[in-house]
């Protein structure tokens, strides 16, 4: 069998099976991707996903929390999971004549857990010590305040880990209900790279996965809502400011997001990069700054993020629209071109030499574009972006900075001076 080379099995019951076959490697990686994530909650249940993929750990009808975790590693392999907006992922790394262990295990988790009323108190509290953890580190907060002042009243500006209140209400009935809705057929994609036969993975997963129930398809996405705020100001009780700046932008499925991509790198890719070069470096402002992404179904976001002292922040978030607007002004030169597509094309070929990391993005191209792109397929798209290409991106989304929001948090004990220059600016 030839390596790379990408497969697709749909089951009768609509479970994706998609494998790549690699010869140079004597492992696996093998995820269970179930579509559902904090984007198919709503206010009141925010947080159900994340709690639901804790829980499958505690213990199924088969197996106790630790006879799950010592199947797997008793052979040698890890197993994990992580809830995202849009998906939860069960997966293992082990040696390929295991595979089918790792196949039962992880049905395991997926068609039978068991929520024990005493594990599940356990499970919310260490939850809500997760929260707490994120609520502390404003470094990470002030991504989920963005997202809620952006997204308001949508599950794309929800965290996901959810609320405290909401942890604490959840029961067994939320979780039951939850899988009978989500945890489907149609919503399963089962992805695995390695040195795994496609067949022979398509066999595993009826053996095993043939009961789980086709379902309806996956819920629609509520529409978003006009964003109503410009700026919020958050106190904290740090010693360091805080801002993301941004809008919303095209879905993951628009053609222009390999070119979002390449403008990332040109803003944010490392020590010469411009957000670094011209900001930290020139003036010492910001240890920490960077551009980011986070592409959704129906919607896109995008932003700046910085760290500064509160008496500098106004300056860097002025460098940050200066530095935008730059972009959106003038094209790149030939060899800063050439220099930002060379680093995202060493990402991409980077980024993929892992199998878990290959196994990820099978799995995505399947979920996102219903079909594989191969790694020479991304560097051919790469290298065919210009300078053009890149300036109107940039011109998109700076747009006079018109539609950009703010979101800052400020250290508490200078929250109301910092307030009120902004209120008279």
């Amino acid at each position: 069998m030839t390596t790379g080379l990408h497969q697709k099995t749909v089951l009768p019951n609509g479970i994706r099976v998609i494998s790549e076959y690699v010869d140079t490697v004597y492992s696996v990686a093998l995820g269970f991707y179930v579509l559902a994530g904090s984007q198919n909650e709503t206010k009141e249940t925010n947080g159900l996903a994340h709690l639901l993929e804790h829980m499958a750990f505690k213990g199924t009808k088969n197996r106790t929390a630790y006879q799950i975790g010592n199947e797997i590693e008793s052979i040698g392999g890890n197993i994990n999971a992580y809830t995202s907006k849009s998906s939860t992922c069960f997966y293992v790394r082990m040696m390929s004549e295991t595979i089918g262990r790792g196949v039962d295990v992880l049905s395991d988790l997926i068609l039978n857990p068991v929520f024990d009323p005493d594990e599940l108190a356990k499970e919310k509290n260490v939850i809500i010590e997760e929260i707490k953890e994120i609520e502390d580190t404003p470094g990470d907060i002030i991504h989920d305040y963005f997202s809620e002042q952006l997204f308001p009243e949508h599950p794309f500006g929800r965290p996901i880990q959810g609320t405290i209140d909401n942890i604490r209400s959840f029961s067994e009935k939320h979780l039951t209900d939850f899988i009978r809705t989500n945890y489907t057929g149609d919503n399963l994609v089962v992805a695995a790279s390695g040195r795994i036969e496609h067949q022979a993975l398509v066999e595993l997963v009826k053996q095993y996965v043939s009961s789980l129930p086709a379902g309806n398809g996956r819920p629609a996405i509520p529409d978003v809502f006009p964003t109503r705020e410009r700026q919020k100001i958050y106190a904290k009780p740090i010693s360091q400011a805080h801002l993301v700046l941004g809008k919303r932008i095209f879905s993951q499925t628009d053609p222009r997001r390999y070119a979002l991509g390449l403008l990332n790198v040109l803003l944010s890719g490392g020590m010469t990069s411009r957000l670094f070069h011209n900001i930290r470096e020139k003036y010492g402002f910001v240890y920490e700054i960077y551009s980011f992404s986070d592409l959704f179904l129906s919607e896109g976001a995008f932003g700046i993020y910085a760290g500064a002292d509160t008496k500098k922040l106004d300056k860097v978030r002025s460098l940050i629209y200066q530095e935008l607007e730059k972009a959106a002004a003038k094209p790149v030169s030939d060899d800063e071109l050439k220099k930002i597509k060379q680093q995202s094309k060493s990402g991409t070929v980077l980024g993929l030499e892992g199998m878990q990391s290959r196994m990820s993005h099978i799995a995505r191209m399947e979920i996102h574009e219903k079909r594989a792109i191969g790694v020479d397929e991304i560097l051919e798209i790469i290298e065919g972006i210009n300078a053009r290409d890149l300036q109107e991106l940039a011109a998109y989304i700076y747009n006079d900075n018109s539609d950009f929001i703010e979101t800052i948090v400020v250290p508490r004990n200078g929250f109301k001076r910092y307030v009120k220059n902004q209120s008279g600016q």
